[in-house]
């Protein structure tokens, strides 16, 4: 019986391999088919791996699909090769995006032509990578005219807000948006709820916190040719109830043009928005940004406040919460390509140098994205063009004082001397990211391919999780075990349970109570985990290890001899 029981827990433990690469010529690749795969988007499959969703382009027939892949913790394969259809069918599909579904899947909305016209469909995918909704996806909103251009988030119960720019409003597009259930059932009017009456462009989209959303968009205001561009956002309740008004609040209303809004959550129900601005010149944009609480209402200076007050072009700017009500901030320098970051804080006062902090100054860096590293800083990722001088990929991690961390320039994730350009990055869990992008390297296919690559929080590529997961065990209650050997050197195993899915946390401190390891920061479902702790670069003495998830919290003592 011992015997059985053994062999059922070795079945059922899923253990993190090394198969990330941990060379920046090879990486990872997740599709390399003779067809074109272009505008890849990448959401964490909520146990350290990720998935990820592209646009297939097969050249000989001139048709578009979606596709999408999930790889492990471990950088591990898990579905089809080269991936799972989410939709095929025979006529366009573009445009994709992706968002969580809570469940270790993901809820995926494209720009559908099936009808002869632009439409927005959607599609659920769960972990083992089935499909949930009907074949080749449900519809969003298939009005009579054309529908671009879907954002979404998830609704925080499985399903997802979906928003986009609609012709129905005659020769304007204007701002819809619908909730989708996790059954693939519309729950707001048919067609979806207006966001305003008025013009919308690059719309963005963020959850309010309480299951709604935060949308922003830039909207054209006046008689063409004599008006100019404002930045608006709405926000939209669970139940699909406007919260701002018929047409949303004003972020800014200038004579000159304000453009391309990106936002982020304020940690209090409410965002910050960040937009290119022409106030100061019309041959070249500043980054200006405000903060909107829960009720609507503009907090920081009328019209917005500088990020990097410097007459060089700033453009292409992402951005991630600093989780303390503020925000990091990173775009590219335009006019001689450099990528730079700025954190500002929850009053609206940038915390960095006045033109912000040098991510990456060689080699015409650009299209930055970000990611949170797990605790207060971010990991900053983008292509240039050092090396072969076809485009390479790399990053850089920034603590929340503004130091990088890294190597001077950014790490190298993908130096293969073929093209590779477009990153894009989610946390993995573990102080680290998860990277992909579109990869030239097939020169027997002529096609552009996806890849992806893990890179640590020190910086260095591929490696496991060292944790091992069993998934499938049901404890009944949260329990945090002692570590095992105790004492030790230079290792030791920490061995704990949750019998829910919960935001966890396991650092271990000094005997000042100082951090010295965060060992796991992310959201894991039920089950007994086990974790390897490597002191090797510690001193000896008494170390106390802390496991918080959910309202659990537990400590323990250990001891390092050396």
């Amino acid at each position: 019986m011992k015997r059985i029981l053994l062999l059922a827990f070795i079945f059922i433990t899923c253990i993190a391999h090394a198969q990330w690469s941990t060379d920046p010529n090879v990486n990872n690749p997740i599709c390399t088919t003779v067809n074109q795969q272009l505008a890849q988007r990448i959401v964490s499959d909520g146990h350290s791996g990720a998935i990820i969703t592209w646009w297939d382009y097969d050249l000989s027939i001139g048709d578009y699909n979606i596709y999408a892949q999930r790889i492990d913790s471990a950088g591990v394969i898990q579905w089809a090769t080269d991936g799972v259809a989410i939709c095929t069918n025979s006529l366009h599909q573009q445009n994709p995006e992706i968002t969580s579904d809570g469940n270790g899947g993901a809820i995926i909305a494209w720009q559908d032509n099936r009808s002869g016209r632009a439409d927005i469909y959607a599609q659920r995918i769960d972990g083992s990578g089935t499909v949930q909704w009907s074949v080749d996806g449900i519809p969003v909103c298939s009005d009579t005219l054309d529908q671009t251009s879907p954002q979404l988030i998830s609704d925080g119960n499985g399903g997802a807000i979906v928003t986009w720019r609609d012709l129905r409003g005659g020769t304007n597009y204007v701002p819809y948006a619908q909730k989708i259930n996790a059954n693939g059932v519309v729950q707001w009017t048919a067609g979806g709820v207006l966001l305003s009456m008025n013009t919308a462009e690059a719309s963005q989209i963020i959850s309010d916190g309480n299951d709604g959303a935060i949308i922003a968009w830039h909207q054209y205001t006046g008689v063409y040719p004599n008006g100019n561009f404002d930045i608006i956002a709405q926000q939209i309740n669970t139940n699909g109830i406007l919260g701002w008004g018929s047409n949303g609040v004003i972020v800014t209303s200038l004579t000159s043009d304000q453009l391309r809004p990106q936002l982020v959550s304020d940690g209090n129900n409410g965002a910050i928005i960040v937009w290119e601005d022409y106030r100061n010149a019309t041959t070249y944009s500043n980054l200006y940004a405000q903060k909107v609480t829960a009720t609507g209402v503009i907090q920081w200076t009328l019209d917005g406040v500088a990020i990097a007050p410097n007459t060089l072009h700033q453009i292409r700017h992402k951005l991630l919460s600093d989780t303390n009500g503020g925000a990091f901030i990173t775009w590219q320098y335009s006019n001689n390509y450099l990528v730079y970051a700025q954190r500002i804080s929850s009053d609206g006062v940038f915390q960095w140098a006045n033109d912000g902090v040098s991510i990456c100054h060689t080699s015409d860096p650009r299209f930055p994205d970000i990611a949170t590293d797990g605790g207060t800083g971010a990991i900053i990722t983008w292509y240039d063009f050092r090396g072969s001088g076809s485009g390479d990929i790399f990053a850089q991690r920034i603590n929340s004082d503004g130091l990088v961390q890294w190597i001077t320039e950014g790490v190298g994730v993908c130096r293969n001397p073929s093209a590779q350009a477009f990153p894009r990055l989610v946390a993995d869990g573990f102080g680290g990211t998860i990277m992909t992008w579109g990869d030239g390297r097939n020169s027997a296919t002529n096609s552009d391919d996806i890849y992806a690559q893990r890179v640590n929080g020190d910086g260095t590529l591929g490696g496991v999780t060292n944790v091992n997961e069993s998934e499938n065990s049901h404890p009944s209650e949260f329990s945090l075990e002692q570590n095992y050997p105790n004492p030790f050197n230079p290792s030791t195993t920490i061995n704990f349970s949750i019998p829910e899915e919960a935001k966890v946390s396991l650092k271990v401190f000094n005997s000042l109570g100082e951090e010295v390891a965060e060992l796991m920061n992310a959201t894991k479902p039920m089950g007994n985990y086990s974790v390897n702790f490597d002191a090797s670069k510690l001193s000896s003495g008494v170390y106390l290890y802390e496991l918080k998830a959910g309202s659990f919290s537990e400590i323990k003592k250990m001891i390092l001899i050396r």
